[in-house]
Order: C-alpha cells, then structure tokens, then sequence
C-alpha cells in the first residue's frame, strides 16, 4: 500500500481516523524464516497523524513568521523598484499572502505537516519576488533572476522526492527516485537544447547558472509526473505543480531577453501553483493489492515510453540541425547513466519480487513455516529413509470461540516456532499443510522417530502459556505417522503424495485411540476403510430410519420403580451385522452425520415411548444429545415441535449432555441450553467427574441431574478414594436440589452403597440392559427388589 498526495495543503481534507499506520512487510529469507520491516504510511498533506485543528497560537506564529519573511523583501523590492518587474513583484507576494493565510484556514494538517508545506510556498514566493526585483543583478558572474528562481523552486523539489520515498518504500518496484531521475535527465537535456536553440543565452557565466534553474525544474517536473502516474488522483495537482516548474524556468530563462514572455510564465506559475492547491484530493490516498498492480504496470510503461519518445524527438532534431555544444553532450551523458541506474534498479526489483514470490509459494504466511507445497517437492525426490509424522493441534477452536481469532492466530504460531524449534534439533523440517495440522519431515524409520513424539507434543501444549490470556487454555496434540522411502518417485506428484496420505489415515486412527499417535500400517488401512464403508451404510441408514432406539430403564434405589428410561441408539446393518454405539457414533461425528442420527433418534425415541405409555405413566425419558446438535440451527425448535407433536409435558424429557457444552461461557451451545430448560425441559450432565468437571457452572447453569460416571461407580468397591469421591458428588448434588443417577450399577453391593449415601437413581445390568421398544411396557410394570447387600 502506498500513500502519496498533492504536495501543498489547500481546502480541508477530511481523511480517515487512521491515516497514518505502521504495516508489516515480510522479506524473503531462509525458509521458515523472515524478518519484518515497518512502513508508515502517511497522510497527503502531512507525515503524521492529522488533526481536526490545531492550536491558534502555533496557527498564529506560522502566519507571523511568513509575515516576517515577507517584510524585508517589500522593504527590498521598494529600495529598487526603479528596475523591478512590477508584476513580477506582485505574484511573488500575492504568493506569500496566500501562505501567510494558509495557517488560518486549512484545519486537517498538522502542525509539522503544514510548516513544511508552508515554508515550501514561502520560499517560491520570496524567490519571485526576489528576481522581480533584482531582473538585472548578478551576483558574482551569475545573474540573480537565475539564482533566485532556482532556488525557489528547491523546497518544492524536496518535498516532491519527499513523498517519492514514501510512495515506493518497501515496495520490490524499482524506487520512483529512480524513475524520476531518468525523466529529469531526459527534461533537462530537451530544456537546455531548446533554450539554445531558441536563442536564450547569455554571457560566459550565463550556461552554469540556467543549467541550474533547468536541472531543478526538471527534477521537480518529473517527479510529478511519476508521482501522477502512480495516482491518477494527483492528475490535476500534479499538472498545476508542472506547471509551477515549468513557468517558473520559462521566466528565469527570459528574463532578460524577454520580460513580457518570463511575465507570462511567471504568471501561469501562480496560476499553477492555485491549481495544485484546489485540485488536490479531499482524503489520503491509499493504494491496495490490484490498484498496486495496475499502477506499477502503467508506471513501468509510461516511465519506458515518455522519456525515451522524448530523447529521439531531441535526437531528430539533433541530426536535423547538429550543433557544438559541450554542455549538450554532458546532459546526454546524464541520460545514458540516469537509464543504466533505471536499469540495474529494475533488474533488483525483478529479483526481489521473483524471492518474494518463491518465497511466498514455499512457505505459510501466518507461522513462516514451509507449506504443503514444499512438502511435496520435498516428498518428491527423498534423498534417504524419513520419517513423516502429521500433527493436528487440538484445542485451538476453544482459545478462537473465547478469546478471539487473533489470539488464537498467535497460540498457533507459538505451537509452530516450538515445534520448528525441537524438530529442527532433531535435524528435521517443519511444515504447516492444514488450519491446525503440521507435517515434520524427521530422519529415520517410523519405529526410531516415535520416541521424539513425546517432545513434540510438550512442545506444542507449551504455546497457549506464551500468549497472554491464553495459558487456561489447554492445548494438545495427536500424530499419524508414515514411512518415507529415499529415491525419486516415479508416479509423479500423486505417488509422492502417498505417505501424506498414509500419515493422514494414521492420525485418524490416532483420534480415536488412547496412546495419542498412530504408525501407518496394513491394519490401520483396513480400519481406514471399514471407517468408509460404515460412514456410506449409515448415511443409508439415517436417510431410511433404520436405526433403532433401544431403552434402558433407571430405576429408583429405595423403591424398586423405575422411574426413567434412558434412550440409546442401535444399529444393525444387514451388510456389516450388529455395530457397536461407540464405533457407529464416532463415525457420525467425523462425518457430521451426528446431527441427522441425533434427530432421528429423538423423534423415534419419543414416539415409541408415547406410544408405549411411558409418558402417561409420568416417566421421564432421557435423550443424549451432542454438543454438535446444540450448535446446529433450529435445534430448540425441533424440540419444540416432537413435545407439541405428540403432546407432551416438557419437564418428562431430559436432554443428557456432556460437560464439555458448559465449558465456555454465554457459548451459542449454552444459549441453547438455557432456552431448552425454560421451556421446561430437563437438562442432565453425563458422565460426571471424568470430564472437565467445573462446579461453578452447576449454580450458572440450568442444571437438574448428575450422572455419575461407570469409572466411578466401580471404584466405590475398591482400595482407593472412590467411595469418597462419589460421596461427595452425592452429597453435593443433594444440597444443590440435583436428581443423581448413578451409571454402571452391576452389583447389589454397589447398590447398598448408594442407597446409603442416598444416591436417588440406578442404572445399570443389575436391573436390565437396554431393551427394545416392546418390552417398555413390562418394565414399567417392574417392580425390582430392593435387598441389602453386603457393604465394605
């Protein structure tokens, strides 16, 4: 991005509440590395943040000091206004009024902006009104008009390349300095030779003199047309600024040949000077990606064609009409090496964009890592037996839903630098290929390379404690591993690819493992593809409702009834046979089938038990349901419409839910939780004390039931602290008006021991197992037998 503007202040500019920022620049380096370099972007009329206003008295003193530069030059054009050009004089101060009032009228610039652009004008006026005065006076053997003229025009020439630094610095373009130097050489040269040819010469001290005035002019000319061809915004200020120049040498070069032609320059100078005031953009200008790419474009054509179209015009007219002239040849010379420079600096710039861009295509933009891309050429042709390991970092999503993406952006890239950190120790290369995954290249064969895993993993759960505000967040890691054998590949970029793929399937089987990595093998494969056809059958089978809802009674410690059932999906294929809940129910939720199964066996789970008489009876149906439902739209509506479908009562259904909903506060999932339970619903926490287990939320949270956990309940009989834990979590619940199911009831010992610490619900094979929709009726009829057993 560039900023760059008209070159005087003029009518207020109302720019942006940031117009001046610090951007990030990143340079090619070694890979997976770069180094950062910051650029300023600035506004139009100012090199610092803008103001609304700024204060009277500095107002006040600027407009007093242009007033004081005034005074002594009318004193001077008074003492010798024998031989003064009148009118000359007059544009000059007119020109110094119109600085001295700047100050009280322009309200967007700062106070150093303004100065700077102020005391620019100032300068070109006295320098007018200094060769109106003096048209004849020479000081030393140059003559003053010159001089004075030459230097008017120094403050307007160092501003202008002023503003050239800012609109290409840090840009891989060749510098506009370099531009506007060939331009200037190119102007300078024409301007010489014309003026000699048209008869404006003096005497022996004449040539340096207007050469001066010439080079200057020409300096401040190019640099705004270079300036205008990067911003066709600056078209109309940068001419009236052309103009400026233009006239202001046209009349130190016939000043004394010519007054009424230097009085017309003079006096299109002025008007010039007004055009770049009034024409100028209201607001900064601000380049992005494609306007950049459309500027350089056009500057690269513009800066080739314009200076060269004009050198063989003057070469034409050269041959046409030679002529001796020393000073000719060195301007020509000027030219030839202005083009060399232009030459090298292109050839630079060439080279930087084609690091950049190669840096750009090797290597992610967010950690510096090397990409996907990198990876396959280094896949391509290995160059000894690696390793390959792919490492999806968990946890992110819940530091981005809280703490935002910019926090989590930096988690991730501290995962990234401390991974590339260890596995660079390991003389190993890490790569970035997914949102959260990386890929480590490590030396060695799968069963060597596993013992550096443990590492890795500290080294990414270690990142959320570099980051302010994140370290509550636990972050971990899972990896699949794959073998990767030396020598070129000769399936091309698809056979290269493959222990990508193999390293892909392993850390699916990874997730669900327990071990935390997975080694690709033939067994893994074939997990791979039971995963497959499982997912496409089931799909089959949510569409056509073939997945059954079983129902596992929950019956009351003290009376025997059974006071609920517990809903639970089954599924038998007629291709795969009976498929366990827990490998069925994972392959949903990595397909995000969860959302359709969990909808279908609310709606069946429902219905069969209204129709079985569960609800009449005032039974309480219990209906898992993902945290995934929770986040899908229009979850709470379907609830609404199966309570209302079949009429009824809402405090009969309970939602079971993980403790993981409740994680982050005012969550969409929570929301939905809390508009659930004021509709009357129940909501259950299951599998309570092996998750993240926060009693804080049991009193923020619409929260009825606890289910104590199946791990738990078992070690109530053991040597341990079970019994205590479960104790306390009755207790607890007790106290807080909670209902507490305890889960994995399987002998009458640990039912003894729950009746007395008066745990109020069972649920487990002690009683029965979950039985189908037609025998909901008998259990309700059940009455079991409540017998003490023996207790530790």
């Amino acid at each position: 991005m560039t900023p760059t503007g008209p070159l005087l202040p003029g009518r207020p500019q109302l720019p942006s509440p940031s117009v001046t920022k610090t951007i990030t620049r990143r340079i090619p380096g070694t890979p997976g590395a770069s180094r950062d370099r910051p650029i300023q972007l600035v506004h139009p009329c100012t090199d610092a943040p803008a103001m609304t206003d700024a204060p009277r008295a500095w107002r006040a003193g600027l407009t007093a000091t242009v007033l004081a530069a005034t005074a002594p030059l009318a004193l001077l054009a008074t003492a010798r206004s024998a031989g003064a050009a009148p009118v000359t004089v007059l544009i000059g101060f007119a020109w110094l009024l119109s600085c001295a009032l700047a100050p009280l009228v322009v309200r967007s610039a700062t106070p150093a902006g303004l100065t700077r652009y102020a005391l620019a004008g100032t300068v070109w006026g006295a320098g007018t009104v200094v060769a109106g005065t003096l048209p004849a006076a020479t000081l030393g053997p140059h003559p003053v008009p010159h001089l004075a003229h030459a230097a008017s025009l120094l403050g307007l020439a160092a501003i202008a390349l002023q503003q050239l630094h800012h609109a290409r610095d840090g840009r891989d373009e060749s510098p506009l300095g370099v531009e506007t130097a060939l331009l200037a050489a190119v102007l300078a040269a024409l301007g010489w030779d014309w003026s000699a040819r048209a008869g404006l010469h003096g005497g022996p001290w004449w040539g340096p003199s207007a050469a001066l005035v010439i080079v200057v002019a020409s300096v401040v000319t190019a640099a705004t047309v270079v300036l205008a061809v990067e911003h066709p915004a600056l078209r109309v200020p940068g001419a009236g600024l052309a103009v400026v120049a233009l006239g202001t040498e046209l009349a130190a070069l016939t000043s004394a040949r010519h007054p009424l032609v230097a009085l017309v320059a003079i006096a299109a100078a002025l008007a010039g000077a007004y055009v770049l005031v009034l024409g100028q953009p209201r607001g900064g200008i601000v380049r992005h990606g494609g306007a950049a790419a459309a500027a350089g474009a056009r500057r690269l054509r513009i800066a080739t064609a314009v200076p060269a179209g004009l050198l063989l015009v003057d070469v034409a007219l050269f041959i046409g009409a030679p002529r001796a002239d020393g000073a000719m040849f060195v301007f020509f010379a000027a030219v030839v090496v202005a083009a060399g420079f232009r030459q090298a600096a292109t050839a630079r710039a060439v080279d930087r964009t084609h690091d950049r861009l190669s840096f750009q295509a090797l290597h992610d933009p967010l950690t510096g890592l090397a990409n996907r891309a990198a990876l396959q050429s280094a896949l391509h042709e290995p160059d000894r037996t690696q390793s390959l390991a792919l490492i999806e970092v968990g946890g992110l999503d819940d530091v981005t839903d809280v703490l935002g993406v910019t926090v989590g952006e930096d988690v991730l890239r501290a995962a990234a630098a401390n991974l590339r950190e260890h596995v660079h120790a390991l003389g190993g290369t890490t790569y970035r290929v997914r949102h959260d995954e990386f890929a480590v290249l490590l030396p060695g064969p799968p069963e060597e390379t596993v013992r550096h895993l443990p590492g890795a993993f500290a080294a990414v759960s270690a990142a959320p404690l570099q980051v302010p505000g994140a370290g509550r967040f636990p972050v971990d890691a899972v990896a699949g591993l794959a073998a990767v054998a030396s020598g070129p590949s000769t399936g091309g970029g698809r056979e290269a690819m493959t222990p990508l793929l193999h390293a892909d399937l392993a850390l699916r089987d990874a997730r669900l493992g327990a071990t935390g990595f997975s080694v690709y093998s033939g067994e893994v494969a074939s997990a791979h593809a039971r995963r497959l056809l499982l997912r496409e059958r089931l799909a089959f089978a949510v569409a056509e409702g073939t997945v059954d809802v079983h129902y596992q009674p929950i019956v009351n410690f003290t009376t025997g009834r059974v006071e609920k059932f517990e809903a639970l999906a089954r599924w038998d294929d007629v291709q795969l046979g009976r498929i366990s809940p827990v490998e069925f129910i994972a392959v949903a939720e990595e397909s995000n089938l969860v959302v359709a199964l969990g909808e279908h066996v609310l709606r069946r789970a429902v219905a069969s038990a209204h129709a079985a008489g569960v609800f009449a009876a005032g039974v309480r149906l219990a209906v898992n349901v993902s945290v995934v439902q929770l986040q899908a739209p229009g979850f709470a509506d379907v609830v609404r419409e199966i309570l209302a479908q079949h009429e009824i009562p809402p405090h009969l259904l309970t939602l079971e839910l993980t403790e993981s909903v409740f994680l982050d506060s005012d969550s969409p999932a929570e929301r939905v939780v809390t508009e659930l339970a004021a509709l009357g619903c129940q909501i259950a926490i299951d599998d309570f004390g092996t998750g993240y287990s926060a009693f804080g939320y049991l009193d923020r949270l619409p929260v009825h039931v606890l289910k104590v956990d199946r791990s738990l309940t078992q070690s109530m009989t053991g040597a341990g602290n079970g019994l205590s834990v479960v104790t306390a979590v009755v207790d607890l619940a007790n106290r807080l008006g909670l209902t507490v199911v305890v889960e994995g009831v399987e002998t009458d010992e640990e039912a003894e021991i729950c009746r007395s610490i008066q745990a109020g619900l069972g649920q487990g094979w002690l009683y029965s197992a979950a039985v189908t929709a037609d025998r909901i009726g008998a259990e309700l009829a059940r009455e079991y037998p409540v017998s003490p057993g023996a207790v530790r």
